[in-house]
């Protein structure tokens, strides 16, 4: 990068790079939407079929990157299957607009305190780190289930576990950050030290894997493969949406930056 643009990097305002954020994260909301919608909303059919034919007696509530499928009566659902479609890419962009003007936020914040200013390069590492926090940990912990799969009485209790799986998950990032300064203050460079970050990151989740009680949802009658396959199209949109972030809100710092 030429000293133009690392000046226009360094000259960008908080007001600058919110709007780039949540430019970033519409654009990113509506390709999670996509990916949602062609790899998980044939398994949420199968699932509500399953449902209605009374493989599983419970009503539910299912998520892939945001999705709510919420039944009330017996006979007829609260949102139609259509509208739950069109809700599904409002939900995506909603969120990913939500999250990119955060990243921006928290990178414009992090980066001011660097001595030639905000660096590109940072964005994708907090990208990865709010994928982690907000994602990777909470899926590991808490599951996605699809619908007929958990009574709707268990979905406030479900939703707090999902809380503070991600209160995990923000813990371990923010501690693989700062045990990360503490290595890098430390003269040397041994093996365990470069390890240590990892190290500790990884034992917060496992330590709350250890302590996080069950949801005590029942999974008895329900077809494993449909049960994993959506978990793995919820983990596909989460993905999609924090890369695609990363990638498009870099990309529009750094045009920023090289204008001129």
């Amino acid at each position: 990068m030429s000293l133009t643009a690392v000046k226009n990097v360094v000259d960008l305002t908080l007001r600058s790079a919110v709007l780039r954020g949540l430019l970033a994260g519409l654009i990113a909301g509506l390709l999670a939407g996509g990916v949602a919608y062609v790899t998980g909303e044939s398994l949420v059919d199968q699932a509500i079929s399953i449902e209605e034919a009374g493989a599983a007696p419970h009503s539910h509530d299912s998520t892939v990157a945001g999705e709510d499928h919420k039944h009330g009566t017996e006979d007829s659902p609260l949102i139609s299957r259509d509208g739950q479609r069109a809700g599904l890419f409002l939900a995506t962009s909603l969120t990913g607009g939500a999250f990119g003007v955060l990243l921006a936020v928290v990178w414009f914040a992090l980066t001011r305190k660097l001595v030639n200013g905000p660096k590109t390069q940072t964005i994708l590492s907090l990208a990865v780190a709010g994928w982690t926090a907000t994602a990777a940990v909470p899926w590991l912990l808490v599951p996605p289930n699809p619908p007929a799969v958990g009574a709707t009485e268990t979905i406030d209790y479900r939703t707090h576990l999902w809380v503070i799986a991600v209160l995990l998950g923000l813990t371990a990032v923010i501690t693989w950050f700062m045990v990360c300064r503490w290595e890098e203050s430390r003269p040397g460079s041994s093996i365990l030290l470069k390890a240590l970050p990892g190290l500790a990151a990884a034992a917060i989740v496992i330590v709350g894997w250890r302590i996080l009680p069950e949801s005590g949802t029942d999974y008895s009658g329900f077809p494993a493969d449909l049960l994993w396959n959506f978990r793995l199209a919820s983990a596909a949109t989460q993905l999609t949406l924090w890369l695609a972030l990363g990638i498009a809100f870099q990309f529009l710092i750094e045009r920023r930056a090289m204008r001129n």
